[in-house]
């Protein structure tokens, strides 16, 4: 018991120091814990206050909402006079969820289609972000691995507000180029903030499969990724040409993906690449690709055909050797734990 209370010590001091380091950054990372038992976790600590903090709207897109915290701030935050909305998949929304938001006056736009409205990001007074692959239920904040990326700037925030009100203005999901005239001319997603470069992509609008690949085609040294679903065999090519040259290309699945037909995880396998399926026993939810410890891919875009043709995504991409540095500390953690589990299960 005694080691127990010094290991969960030792992990939220840990937690404490990333947290300092986040502050040094022009965005801030968050990680859940399953590891540590928390009555709130960290990500719903955080998420919560950027809800508190806002002074004039918070505009999200939830795949799933459950969280009674999360509900409660936002049903206040409507009260106390912030210009709330929100854009949810119909197929995940719980009849009481949308009852409570429906009794605080917060607009909702449902996405009704047979495919998913899958992001998971918000919009906080028009000047922040929070994205990454942390849908808002208590079992993703304490039980399943995940990540959310914050950063503030207008620019950011002006191209994911683009997104948002064309699902809640104007009712579109899918692809853009269906309903817009010369979607070519529309904006390019990048930013420079600080020393950070920025790219935010839509699907299945940015073709993001293709962006991928040829961001991994680029790699000079590694490529590490974590992933809930990865089906996608362009990206799954591209890992096993940069292997076969020479690269460090390793990283763990969820794994219970590994039983599905479509997984990339035999192919990589049989062709040598060191893959691992997770141990976590519930959940290992992300959707991570680090490059050469400089480039970080996130958000809520699964590697997978679904991602690519049918749902609505969003995917970020940072040049940053800070915020690659957290998300290696957090591939080097999760693969551990499943290097371990894949030791004792042969002993």
């Amino acid at each position: 018991m005694k080691h127990h209370t010094i290991l969960r010590i030792l992990l939220v001091l840990l937690i404490a120091v990333y947290a300092f380091a986040y502050a040094q950054l022009p965005g801030e990372v968050y990680f859940t814990t399953p590891e540590i038992e928390e009555q709130t976790s960290a990500i719903q600590k955080a998420l919560l206050q950027k809800i508190n903090n806002a002074t004039t709207s918070i505009y999200a897109a939830l795949y799933e909402i459950t969280d009674p915290l999360i509900i409660d701030a936002l049903c206040k935050a409507k009260t106390n006079g912030i210009d709330v909305r929100l854009v949810l998949e119909s197929e995940r929304l719980h009849e009481q969820v949308k009852a409570k938001f429906e009794a605080s006056n917060i607009p909702i736009r449902l996405d009704n289609r047979k495919e998913f409205m899958h992001n998971k990001f918000f919009i906080f007074d028009s000047k922040a972000v929070w994205t990454g692959s942390y849908n808002i239920t208590p079992r993703e904040a304490k039980l399943n691995n995940n990540n959310a990326l914050y950063i503030e700037s207008e620019e950011i925030a002006s191209i994911y507000l683009a997104e948002f009100n064309e699902m809640f203005e104007e009712g579109i999901f899918g692809n853009r180029t269906e309903y817009i005239p010369f979607p070519f001319l529309s904006n390019k997603y990048y930013v420079k903030l600080g020393d950070m470069d920025i790219n935010v992509y839509f699907s299945p609008d940015d073709d993001i499969e293709r962006i991928i690949t040829k961001r991994i085609e680029k790699a000079k040294k590694s490529v590490y990724f974590l992933a809930f679903s990865f089906t996608s065999d362009a990206i799954g090519e591209a890992m096993i040409a940069k292997y076969k040259q020479g690269i460090a290309v390793k990283g763990v699945f969820e794994k219970k993906d590994i039983k599905n037909i479509n997984s990339e995880y035999i192919k990589l396998k049989v062709e040598g690449l060191n893959v691992l399926y997770d141990a976590n026993t519930n959940t290992m939810h992300h959707k991570v690709i680090i490059i050469d410890d400089e480039w970080v891919i996130t958000g809520s875009y699964n590697f997978s055909k679904n991602a690519k043709k049918r749902n609505d995504e969003n995917c970020i991409m940072i040049r940053s050797p800070e915020i690659a540095k957290l998300y290696t500390q957090e591939f080097e953690k999760i693969y551990s734990l499943a290097y371990k589990a894949k030791t004792k299960k042969k002993k």
